[in-house]
């Protein structure tokens, strides 16, 4: 009870704890924001920042709950996102150590290598959260427009 008049008088509620109600949306939510932040990076070519991003977004996820089919959707693009992210630092930088002059197919292979799996990957998440949202605001529609048909009928 004393704790609950410290919170309302400082304005704040805390952070849903394991267990309540709230604590896996919160983390998806995380997840899906620094899974936004690698699907941009891996399109424009910058691999070990969104190694990074996608580093946070597996350990955002990896507290939630494993049998939560939600939980288990956005855990896998983190996954997935962060191998494709090692794989593409990695093809980078063995790129980098290929003489260009003597070995010039060798070293457009590697570039070629990451930037595809980069595209693909960075497309296919874009897409995926691109859905996350189209089904956000469809939901949000439809709770309008049952609000106004309500409304309407009165």
């Amino acid at each position: 009870m004393a704790e609950q008049k410290q919170l309302s008088s400082k304005g704040s509620s805390p952070a849903p704890a394991a267990g309540q109600p709230g604590f896996n949306q919160t983390k998806r939510r995380w997840a899906r924001g620094f899974l936004w932040a690698t699907a941009v990076l891996l399109v424009i070519d910058r691999p070990l920042p969104s190694l990074l991003t996608s580093a946070c977004a597996v350990y955002t996820m990896h507290g939630g709950t494993w049998l939560s089919h939600k939980n288990a959707k956005w855990m896998t693009a983190s996954i997935i996102s962060f191998v494709i992210s090692l794989y593409a630092v990695t093809m980078r930088t063995e790129s980098y150590f290929v003489d260009e002059e003597r070995a010039y197919e060798l070293k457009a292979t590697l570039d070629m290598k990451h930037r595809v799996a980069e595209l693909l990957w960075g497309g296919v998440l874009l897409l995926l959260l691109c859905l996350t949202v189209k089904e956000r605001i469809d939901g949000a529609v439809e709770g309008t427009r049952d609000v106004v048909g309500r409304i309407s009928q009165n």
